[in-house]
Order: structure tokens, then C-alpha cells, then sequence
């Protein structure tokens, strides 16, 4: 691939191990495989629906796939097919921070002025191409606003104790058509009380998907995350050595655990914004309870006779 600067790129986080779900995917689907490699519903497994949904607007030779070493088996058996470069091996998971910087690193020393979005692989989206949409308004935004994080909003049914929650303010004006509003405050698990609050006032459930210029997201780490970040630069400069595995490594033997959200996101509110994403069926199948609520939707719009949403959730998930 020829490098070109300034491209739009994609990372899918994949490497973490979803214990939460194990049993139930052993007991409802016979498999001991994390829930990304699991097909829940139709054919493609999510992590393969994230592949194809992240393929309607990035190339898969600018798309990155942090990986565990660990699951090599579903490696092999779904993704053998991609270009080498494409999978990022993480020796360890040390959670989101860790795992949104190794691939970013890689990416920066390819083109110093990328812009990167962040896509989690255990998320259920109905609406693909709409919700892909949205993500290129993300990206016409971090252009006009280079020193921005934006992020996409779901509206939320409910007082959801387990998600991130977004307080949408101030409208982020510029020259493109997208409503991006600044980030008023930022939660990440509220308490219930806290969760019912936010439903009430507005709050948008945070999908986690974002779009950032590297550069902007290393200088924030390089600021809240000092320490990280130190190994980070060690593993940037063996990046393309003989050195770069085994750099790798050793740096993750003695590397904190940290969480974009509440290492990064929630210290600097005002470097985001987001987007409001409609009209599009999203869940994050985290836990047992979400993924048999996401498919018992499905079942009824699938056995309801009116048209709209749910009925369209049920054709397309039907035709996989």
C-alpha cells in the first residue's frame, strides 16, 4: 500500500476475553470462544459484522485489529484471510487506553496526520450503512476541528447502569451539516440514581465509537497518562525494528490498566463533542440479559405485521 497522509482510518478492539458471557455462550451456543468471535444471530460472528460495517467506509488495508494471542484459534478461523499488518497482537489486556494505543502508534509512525476511529467488537448495530453515516459526519467534524474527540450518542430507553453516559451542550459550530454539540460532562457506570437522573435530563447513552486525529489522542495520553505513555514512546521507537515484539512485551509485564473513558475522556470534556446518532437499533452486548433483549426484539419485529424499525431489524437479520 502506498502511504498517503492524512487518511481516515479504522481500529477494532478485539482482544478482550468478555468472562461475563462465557457461560452463557457455552450453554446457549455449545462454543468456548469470546463473545466477539460468537455468531449470535445469522451467520458472521461480531466481530465479522464489525469487519463489514467498518468496510463501508475504510479500506481493510487501513484498518487495524487489536488481537490476544490467546485466541488464536478463532484467529485463524475467521480472520486468516486479512493482510498480516492488518492484526495488532496485545500480549496482555491492560483495558482500553492500552489497547486504543498500540495500534494508534503503529498508525502515527505510518501517517502523522491520520484520523483514527475507534470501533469495539462486541456491539450489535441494526442499521449499518445509517450508523456508518453518522461515523463519516464524525469525521467531517474532527476535519473543521482538529484538536476535537467526537464521539456518537444513542438516545437511551432506559436508566442503563452499565453504560457511559453523554451531557450534550453547546452546539459545535463550523461548516459542515452534522449538529455536533460539545460534551457538557462525561460519566462512565453511574450509579442508579445518577443513571435515572440522566435519562431524565437528556443524557445520551455513549456508543464509544470516536474519531480523533492520532496525534490528538497521544498528545491527551502523553498529558493524563504519563506513565503509559512512557512505554509507549519505547515501543514507538522499535516500531519496524527487530526489536518491536519483543519491545512490546516487555512493556506490557509492568503496564497499568487504564480506561480511555475515565483516563481521558472524562479529564478533558471539553476536547469533545458529539453526534446524536437516530433511527438506528444499538446495543452492547456486554451481558447475558442484553443480547437475549436485543433478540427477543428481533423476534417481534420479525412476527409483527406493521412495518418500521423492528420489522426491518428482522428482515435483515433474517438474511444472514
Amino acid at each position: 500500500m502506498t502511504d498517503r497522509k492524512g487518511e481516515l482510518w479504522g481500529v477494532v478492539l478485539a482482544a478482550g476475553e468478555g468472562r461475563r458471557m462465557n457461560e452463557f455462550i457455552r450453554s446457549s451456543y455449545g462454543l468456548d470462544s469470546p463473545k466477539q468471535y460468537v455468531a449470535f444471530t445469522g451467520e458472521r460472528s461480531m466481530i465479522q459484522q464489525t469487519l463489514d460495517r467498518v468496510g463501508r467506509l475504510i479500506p481493510i488495508e487501513r484498518t487495524r485489529i487489536v488481537v490476544s494471542p490467546g485466541h488464536i484459534r478463532e484467529i485463524r478461523s475467521q480472520l486468516s484471510g486479512l493482510p498480516q499488518e492488518t492484526l495488532i497482537f496485545q500480549p496482555q489486556n491492560r483495558e482500553t487506553a492500552p489497547g486504543a494505543l498500540l495500534p494508534l502508534i503503529s498508525i502515527y509512525k505510518r501517517d502523522p496526520e491520520a484520523r483514527v476511529v475507534f470501533f469495539p467488537s462486541d456491539h450489535f448495530i441494526q442499521e449499518e450503512e445509517r450508523f456508518m453515516r453518522y461515523v463519516a459526519a464524525a469525521d467531517e467534524v474532527v476535519r473543521h476541528h482538529p484538536d476535537q474527540i467526537v464521539l456518537l450518542g444513542i438516545e437511551p430507553e432506559g436508566p442503563e447502569e452499565e453504560y457511559g453516559w453523554i451531557a450534550p451542550g453547546d452546539r459545535l459550530c463550523g461548516p459542515y451539516r452534522t449538529d455536533a454539540k460539545r460534551v457538557g460532562r462525561f460519566l462512565e457506570k453511574p450509579s442508579r440514581e445518577a443513571a435515572r437522573l440522566f435519562y431524565e435530563s437528556g443524557y445520551l447513552w455513549n456508543t464509544f465509537v470516536s474519531v480523533m486525529r492520532a496525534d490528538t489522542l497521544i498528545a491527551l495520553a502523553r498529558q493524563h497518562l504519563s506513565g503509559i505513555w512512557s512505554s509507549f514512546e519505547r515501543i514507538l521507537s522499535a516500531s519496524g525494528t527487530a526489536h518491536e515484539t519483543s519491545t512490546i512485551e516487555r512493556e506490557y509485564r509492568t503496564m497499568e490498566k487504564a480506561t480511555l473513558s475515565h483516563a481521558i475522556f472524562e479529564r478533558c470534556a471539553d476536547r469533545i463533542s458529539v453526534i446524536e446518532v437516530k433511527e438506528v437499533f444499538w446495543s452492547d452486548w456486554g451481558s447475558r440479559h442484553r443480547v437475549l433483549q436485543s433478540l427477543e426484539r428481533i423476534e417481534q419485529g420479525r412476527n409483527s405485521p406493521a412495518g418500521g424499525a423492528s420489522k426491518r431489524m428482522a428482515e435483515a437479520v433474517g438474511a444472514r
